[in-house]
């Protein structure tokens, strides 16, 4: 019986380590989900911002040098 009650205590000790490690894990990822998240949105505001100034300029719109203008 002494035994058993030793390989018991040693399981429970080994699962509490497992859940430590899992916690302190689950904890990063949360952290790095977290600063991903900040980051995708401040990448979809920099393409926001891309894309309205692309939507300024006309489709087909070709410059012409000043010096051609004036040629006869």
């Amino acid at each position: 019986m002494n035994d058993k009650m030793e390989r018991l205590v040693t399981l429970t000790s080994e699962q509490r380590n497992v859940i430590k490690k899992l916690l302190l894990d689950n904890r990063y990822l949360k952290f790095q989900n977290q600063a991903l998240t900040v980051r995708n949105r401040e990448l979809e505001e920099r393409s926001l911002v891309i894309d309205r100034e692309i939507a300024d300029i006309p489709i087909g719109f070709d410059l012409i040098p000043e010096d051609d203008l004036n040629r006869p």
